[in-house]
């Protein structure tokens, strides 16, 4: 295969990437609007969801914003009763971040509509379809793992 046949092929198959994670798109926004949650807020939900415990810096660190801001949006939370804020009782100093069972629940149907979708999608696939489908998230995923994320400047990334 010429190396211009497969850069054209790794370029399609990015904008195929693309072209499906958009799909989902549509139906999280509209979740996302229902429950009156922003972006940054969102990010900030999973993130205390995937690392219960985590305080504001390190928060502010994995959103790539200042402290302040990432506090402004936990206090947005906290005031929406998804995020409940406690000092850690080794350090008073350092601000714990847990979800509540109400952003527990947000969390949990977000992730919901998102599985349920796919999984009509998935339906329609034959099984020999499946197997292939899994086998090249598998690779994907693979090579993500070997190949860390570039550090995204600001002007790339959404802000909180």
């Amino acid at each position: 295969m010429a190396h211009t046949d497969r850069g054209r092929l790794v370029a399609d198959a990015a904008t195929a990437y693309a072209r499906v994670s958009r799909l989902l798109d549509p139906l999280r926004l509209h979740v996302w609007e229902e429950m009156g949650i922003t972006f940054p807020q969102l990010r900030i939900l999973f993130l205390v969801r995937r690392d219960p415990g985590t305080d504001l810096r390190t928060l502010a660190q994995r959103l790539d914003v200042g402290t302040s801001a990432a506090s402004q949006q936990v206090d947005r939370l906290v005031d929406r009763g998804l995020v409940l804020r406690s000092e850690d009782p080794d350090d008073r100093r350092r601000i714990q971040l847990a979800l509540t069972e109400k952003g527990e629940e947000a969390v949990e149907s977000i992730s919901s509509a998102s599985r349920e979708y796919l999984h009509t999608l998935f339906e329609r696939f034959s099984a020999e379809q499946l197997r292939d489908l899994i086998a090249a998230f598998d690779t994907v995923v693979a090579a993500a793992a070997e190949s860390p994320v570039p550090h995204l400047t600001r002007e790339h990334q959404p802000t909180a």
